[in-house]
């Protein structure tokens, strides 16, 4: 896959690629050093910078105005960029050992399919891996990972965008954190940011204008603490996801089938404060709206809602309380709020 240059000393190249007005410059320093830099088209822009041991970088560019630009500082680097189509801009940095882009087989460290599209991926520390896959256009795409042992791809894509103009930022600060995000359809927008260690954060959006994270929204996932699981699930249109668990062992699940449901309420859908809570947030038809929060340690608050119209709010503030609301059929209505240790609440409404 790599066309590789090995040296024993210091390597300089600068080279003009195929095509006409494409500049390549490639700058390798150190020894076991491989770049491959293939343009077709015309106005593409490819500069390469790698500093250390074991670098590899391969870019493909092909159509008109692609910018790219990987600096690599560090030992065992290896990243690939492929953008098809024009306008692309691929901005990557890495620094530290053993980094990677898009794993060990390379699925992908960045591939833009389509016009306007934009990826940035930045990795400091050892170990980290970054993947990014955008089909379409003006898809937006930041990976920004700092610390140790950070995952960004999930064997598969850390983010992957079919669809025009969907958004996706990914921020992790930490060691050992793990993010997967997945977008298809149009306008749909995705905020993750995880600090602290072993984070888990999924998001899967299918349909169009799904939003976590997006305008005026904050975080589509925000987790700060130790060994946080959160999920985000949405199938439909217009959907509104969101997520904020500040702690140690949180866990938190919100899934949403239908149009305009809402698992937000200008805040957070699920929203935790403390230790080890379990949020769960399940909306399936149109027009649902659900909110958790729980204040404390050991809460569980569950909200089912199937049908139209359905509204559900949770508060529980103290330690080891209980909450379940299951809601089926129209415009049912649910307020439950706990204040202390060991309540416990069921609420079932049908029609």
């Amino acid at each position: 896959m790599k066309n590789l240059v090995l040296t024993v000393a210091a390597l300089f190249c600068a080279a003009i690629a195929f095509g006409q007005m494409n500049t390549s410059t490639v700058t390798q320093t150190g020894s076991g050093n491989g770049s491959s830099v293939s343009q077709t088209g015309y106005m593409n822009l490819s500069d390469v910078d790698q500093t250390g041991d074991g670098n590899a970088s391969e870019v493909t560019q092909v159509g008109v105005m692609n910018d790219s630009d990987v600096d690599q500082i560090g030992d065992d680097n290896d990243f690939d960029v492929d953008q098809v189509g024009a306008n692309n801009d691929a901005d990557v940095y890495q620094e530290g050992n053993r980094n990677l882009g898009g794993g060990p087989s390379l699925i992908w460290g960045t591939r833009q399919l389509g016009d306007d599209n934009y990826s940035s991926t930045s990795s400091v520390g050892d170990d980290n891996n970054a993947g990014t896959s955008q089909e379409g256009n003006r898809n937006w795409s930041v990976i920004d990972q700092l610390g140790n042992g950070n995952i960004a791809n999930g064997g598969n894509f850390g983010v992957r965008q079919i669809g025009d103009d969907n958004d996706n930022l990914t921020e992790q600060y930490g060691n050992d954190n793990f993010s997967n995000s997945f977008q298809t359809g149009m306008e749909n927008h995705f905020i993750t940011t995880q600090t602290g260690d072993n984070n888990t954060a999924n998001s899967d959006q299918d349909g169009n204008r799904n939003q976590g994270g997006g305008p005026g929204l904050v975080w589509g996932i925000r987790q700060d603490g130790n060994s946080n699981t959160a999920s985000n699930d949405q199938d439909g249109d217009d959907n509104d996801s969101g997520t904020g668990q500040y702690g140690d062992g949180n866990w938190s699940s919100i899934s949403q089938n239908g149009n305009r449901n809402l698992a937000n309420g200008g805040f957070f859908g699920n929203y935790q404060v403390g230790d080890n809570n379990i949020a769960d947030i399940s909306q399936t038809g149109d027009d649902n709206d659900a909110q958790n929060r729980q204040e404390g340690d050991m809460n569980q608050a569950y909200a089912t809602q199937n049908g139209v119209f359905n509204y559900s709010r949770t508060l529980q503030v103290g330690d080891s309380n209980y909450n379940s609301t299951s809601q089926s059929g129209s415009s049912h209505s649910s307020l439950v709020g706990q204040f202390g240790n060991g309540n416990s609440s069921t609420v079932t409404q049908s029609n």
